[in-house]
């Protein structure tokens, strides 16, 4: 890490793909979990503290982000949200509401945007560097299990994304 280079090893994740709900043949009912080496999530979990501790240090996310904060959790913001609108009923005001279900949002993730956004938030230097490598040059191949066998892809080149089933993911 004193080099701000991730290990190149340490970036090639199994995919496991996990029903969440619905008709077990249709694709879009899975979620990909990935299985990464024991290390990677040690060193996820030190860079986790370090980015942690400067967001909080800075301030830089607002209250109203409750998702992935220590102290903070899905019952909470429902509550406060709740709360806000019930406030704003008995001022007798007129409340709206505008809802966004980001579909494998984990997928989706630019990276060129995210180490943008990172960079304007003052991450700079050799921790930015590190934190480039990680996401830079990951790979990953699909393992489905059935009763009798494995199925294993050909490793496969990620470009955007982030892995589910990291620290640093969320």
């Amino acid at each position: 890490m004193i080099t701000g280079i991730f290990p190149s090893r340490l970036k090639y994740a199994l995919m496991k793909p996990i029903i969440k709900n619905g008709d077990k043949k249709k694709i879009a009912n899975y979620r990909p979990i990935s299985l990464l080496p024991s290390f990677s999530k040690i060193l996820e979990k030190i860079m986790y503290s370090r980015l942690m501790n400067y967001v909080v240090t800075n301030n830089i996310l607002a209250q109203e982000q409750y998702s992935f904060r220590p102290s903070s959790s899905t019952e909470l913001a429902s509550f406060n949200f709740i709360n806000n609108i019930l406030n704003e009923f008995q001022k007798k005001n007129i409340v709206g509401g505008i809802f966004l279900d980001l579909q494998k949002a984990f997928d989706c993730v630019n990276h060129d945007i995210l180490l943008n956004k990172l960079n304007s938030y003052g991450v700079t230097g050799g921790f930015f560097k590190l934190i480039k490598t990680f996401l830079q040059n990951r790979y990953q191949r699909v393992v489905l299990n059935n009763n009798y066998s494995n199925s294993v892809s050909e490793w496969g080149k990620t470009t955007h994304g982030v892995p589910q089933g990291s620290i640093l993911g969320p």
